[in-house]
């Protein structure tokens, strides 16, 4: 059995007249989910708040067994979990695209989403966007997420656009959200759970301002609760441009045993994680 202890905090940060971010911590069912809205006006702050209790709805009504959370790692179990996780993100995209459309108010709003889902020794992470998910693991971190944005997925630029923008601009250029088109592509990633494994979930208002090694260092050297507000203090110092909103997840398994050997199973996970942690890739 997986032990959870978390801690979220949401800030307007020190331009923005409105907080478009939500977040969700849902320890019983093991679910946490970073939001980060787009669309001006009111549509922002709707897209995140309807992806957010989509997800929620949609995973509580699918959940299976109550003895599912304490069930050693089973393929079969984690490719189910899986399939709702992300079945919950394509209902979350259906409904917003459909408010988009009918209500003019909310025209062309959409979400980023970048979710975690604890299931009996293992994690599932999913995202669409750009709001990452860190895993901190023996003193490192890395990516449990994929960037959707035009930087990182340089073949996507039109030949129109070439030389135009400068990488810091590409990164802030999204080619997924969730509630923008009919269909969206979602990323995910399936991992065995290890005692002291911490996952961090934030909005680009935080990644923007702070390195990965500076939000290890800071989450490393305070509970969780105390790291999501020193974090968010730290990116309103360097501007506060956009909103913040972070999560942290402290994982602890009930035997207690370190992660020694590391990710046992892993799918759509970058190269260099793999090369870094010894890892195999998966079909």
């Amino acid at each position: 059995m997986i032990k959870v202890q978390a801690a979220g905090f949401s800030d307007i940060g020190k331009i923005r007249k409105a907080n478009e971010d939500c977040f969700l911590l849902n320890e019983p069912m093991g679910l946490f989910v970073v939001a980060d809205g787009m669309g001006g006006h009111r549509g922002g702050d709707v897209a995140s708040r309807l992806a957010v209790e989509t997800i929620e709805t949609h995973l509580a009504s699918a959940v299976e067994q109550p003895s599912e959370a304490n069930a050693p790692l089973d393929e079969n179990l984690l490719h189910s979990a899986t399939d709702r996780l992300r079945q919950s993100i394509y209902l979350a995209n259906q409904k917003i695209y459909q408010q988009s459309a009918e209500n003019a108010a909310c025209r062309g709003m959409g979400t980023t989403v970048s979710a975690l889902l604890l299931v009996g020794n293992s994690m599932i992470t999913a995202n669409v966007g750009d709001s990452p998910i860190y895993l901190l693991r023996n003193g490192e971190i890395e990516n449990l997420y994929t960037p959707h944005t035009l930087l990182h997925e340089r073949k996507k630029i039109p030949k129109s656009m070439e030389g135009r923008f400068s990488d810091g601009k590409l990164a802030h250029i999204l080619t997924r959200a969730v509630g923008i088109r009919a269909d969206v592509g979602i990323d995910y990633v399936e991992t065995q759970c290890f005692d002291e494994d911490i996952v961090v979930l934030c909005s680009d208002g935080l990644s923007g301002k702070l390195s990965r090694n500076e939000i290890r260092d800071l989450v490393y050297q305070n509970d969780s609760e105390a790291a999501c507000k020193k974090l968010t203090d730290l990116a309103n110092q360097r501007g506060g441009e956009d909103n913040i909103t972070v999560v942290v997840v402290r994982i602890q398994s009930a035997d207690g045993k370190s992660a020694k050997s590391l990710l046992k199973r892993v799918t759509r996970i970058p190269a260099r994680i793999m090369s870094l942690f010894g890892l195999r890739r998966h079909a």
